[in-house]
């Protein structure tokens, strides 16, 4: 088949050499023309079914118009066999039909949908690049082998990361603020440390274990406790205060 916007023309009963009163003029030569009007232009550019050019058109032994290409884009014709110009129409439209709608896109809209969604939530190896003169930092798709599935990075260190068990590990820019949520494989639920975010208790300022207790390496403070402290010892602590708790053992 010629370049897919040639449409298919004759080939059909309804398309045949005939003179005013519906006599078949068989073997006679016809003309192709854009349009119905006097000022009309004759269109030469016609390939037959075997993909030959033509300028013309020859009715076969029986006075019928065999099928033909028109030129590129052209949707109408009008056949002139020295009666006077008849409209013809694609005989192809049943056929494009069918492969318009059994194609995998046939309007582009899964491939537009497809590069919107690269664009907000791209393939491993590709990022979401943030505005000019932002100190924000880039989405990245990793895939790196350790789980990591989406972190945010300024281009050589990660911060904010997703793992594939759901669990984050939140790091900001500057003053560190880091905490690791949901690492169950490290023995706690949340996490938080002075510097990189990590799911190990050691080095931990606050955590909340896996069976609900938590531990503080800093005083805790609540409006029920007040600002009282807790010690341990086989010796009560230097200077205790109001509310302070002793936990005498013996070592």
């Amino acid at each position: 088949m010629p370049d897919l916007m040639r449409y298919l023309f004759g080939g059909t009963t309804d398309t045949a050499a005939e003179t005013t009163t519906g006599s078949r003029l068989p073997n006679a030569t016809g003309t192709v023309w854009s349009s119905g009007a006097t000022d009309a232009t004759q269109l030469t550019d016609l390939i037959d079914t075997n993909g030959n050019p033509m300028s013309m058109l020859t009715a076969d032994k029986n006075g019928m118009v065999p099928a033909f290409y028109g030129p590129d884009g052209a949707r109408y014709l009008w056949a002139d066999f020295g009666s006077g110009r008849y409209m013809m129409l694609p005989t192809d439209t049943v056929t494009r039909l069918d492969e318009h709608v059994q194609g995998l896109d046939p309007h582009g809209d899964r491939s537009y949908a497809l590069s919107l969604a690269d664009r907000a939530l791209p393939k491993a190896g590709g990022t979401v690049t943030s505005p000019d003169a932002h100190d924000w930092l880039t989405i990245r798709v990793t895939g790196d082998g350790v789980g990591t599935v989406y972190q945010l990075t300024d281009g050589s260190s990660a911060f904010t990361r997703l793992f594939n068990n759901g669990a984050m590990h939140i790091d900001t820019m500057g003053a560190p603020t880091s905490l690791a949520l949901g690492a169950t494989a490290g023995g706690n639920f949340i996490t938080a440390h002075p510097g990189r975010s990590a799911p190990a208790t050691t080095g931990s300022v606050f955590t909340v274990a896996a069976d609900g207790s938590v531990t503080s390496a800093g005083t805790v403070t609540a409006t029920n406790i007040g600002r009282a402290r807790v010690f341990s010892g086989a010796t009560p602590p230097d200077n205790p205060q109001v509310g302070d708790v002793w936990v005498s053992y013996a070592e």
